[in-house]
């Protein structure tokens, strides 16, 4: 198992992760492809899939410490999780229907629908990932056991079962097929949350590690040869496809095997920013609605009525993905240094504990 020395370079893929997010949402944002460019339309949607790896980062990140840390105190465990992500998650979710509902009076009919919403996952689209590993939480006490009793032999053939039947389960959509095999307990993004770990329990060789870096590199081609040429439809292109487990897994592991000597040069910051990484996941629609509101339309009338160069508009989108990170950084530390102390008091955690608790800090997922 990897050691506690070792944290900061994961630290650093849920901040790449995070920045991948806010750039994919930007996209709806920025106005990058101009009318009837059919490259460029390729171009966006080959880079959209390649940052859509974030999903399941987050996903294998959390579940990766998750099942290495559990310590067998399940009431505990499930009440640390509501602490730290469904506490802030209601907030900010109720945060965001007033800020958009508010204004029309918050009465009984409002908390209806808030509520409703809120159930539904409707107040911001991008919740669906807390939601999603709402699911996993519960199951992370029951997986730990089982994880810690499996031997690499069997983690192995676990890693490559499931892969095969994703890749099943895919060919049945891609071919509009009626689909039959539809018990398996890890075709979900469950299995995302159990990848990083066994990705990292089965302590793969340098050889090995490359391989699997290699095999993502030929899978962001095959997923890029699909959409810029293949007729036909993946509906798992983006999510339960064996290419994007392949992708992810490759990322996963350029990043906390061969970014190890990076994280540690800039450990300081990356430490700072990783603590706040779940609060600028969640506030970044703010971010966005702000800097969509004040710059994206202008800006996009600019690019419009100039014809600049589409180099200049994908800088446009990066740095307007990136000022919307230290805004919604800015935000993260705030909310930080206020919850931060309630957290612990709701943990009944010391300041030294609180800062020591799991890798991460207070937001870690």
């Amino acid at each position: 198992m990897k050691k506690q020395v070792q944290i900061v370079q994961y630290n650093l893929l849920k901040i790449l992760a995070v920045f991948m997010v806010i750039a994919v949402h930007m996209m709806n944002v920025v106005e990058l492809v101009p009318p009837g460019n059919q490259n460029a339309f390729r171009f966006h949607e080959v880079l959209r899939t390649f940052l859509l790896t974030s999903n399941g980062l987050f996903f294998m990140v959390s579940g990766r410490f998750l099942l290495d840390h559990y310590d067998g105190r399940m009431g505990r465990f499930y009440w640390k999780r509501f602490v730290k992500i469904g506490i802030p998650v209601l907030t900010a979710s109720l945060f965001y229907y007033v800020y958009v509902y508010g204004r029309n009076g918050i009465s009984l009919s409002f908390w209806k629908a808030f509520l409703s919403d809120l159930l539904q996952s409707r107040i911001q689209g991008y919740f669906w990932f807390v939601y999603a590993l709402a699911g996993f939480y519960l199951a992370v006490p029951f997986l730990s056991v089982m994880f810690a009793h499996m031997g690499k032999r069997e983690k192995r053939a676990l890693a490559g079962i499931t892969l095969a039947y994703f890749g099943l389960q895919n060919l049945y959509q891609i071919f509009e097929l009626e689909m039959v095999f539809t018990s398996y307990l890890f075709y979900s993004w469950v299995f995302y949350c159990i990848l990083g770990y066994l990705l990292d329990s089965l302590e793969l060789s340098g050889r090995q590690i490359r391989l699997v870096i290699l095999a993502g590199m030929v899978a962001f081609f095959v997923s890029a040869w699909e959409i810029c040429f293949w007729e036909r439809e993946n509906p798992a292109l983006h999510n339960y496809s064996v290419t994007m487990i392949l992708m992810t897994s490759a990322v996963y592991l350029a990043v906390t095997v061969y970014g190890k000597r990076l994280a540690d040069r800039c450990s300081g910051i990356i430490q700072f920013i990783a603590k706040r990484s779940f609060y600028i996941y969640i506030f970044h629609g703010l971010t966005q609605i702000t800097i969509g509101a004040k710059l994206g339309a202008g800006g996009a009338k600019v690019l419009e009525a100039t014809g600049v160069s589409l180099g200049v508009r994908w800088g446009y989108w990066f740095c307007m993905s990136a000022a919307s990170f230290v805004m919604a950084l800015f935000i993260g530390c705030g909310v930080d240094w206020i919850y931060e102390p309630v957290s612990r008091r709701l943990l009944n955690e010391g300041k030294k504990l609180g800062k020591q608790s799991m890798p991460g800090g207070s937001a870690h997922i």
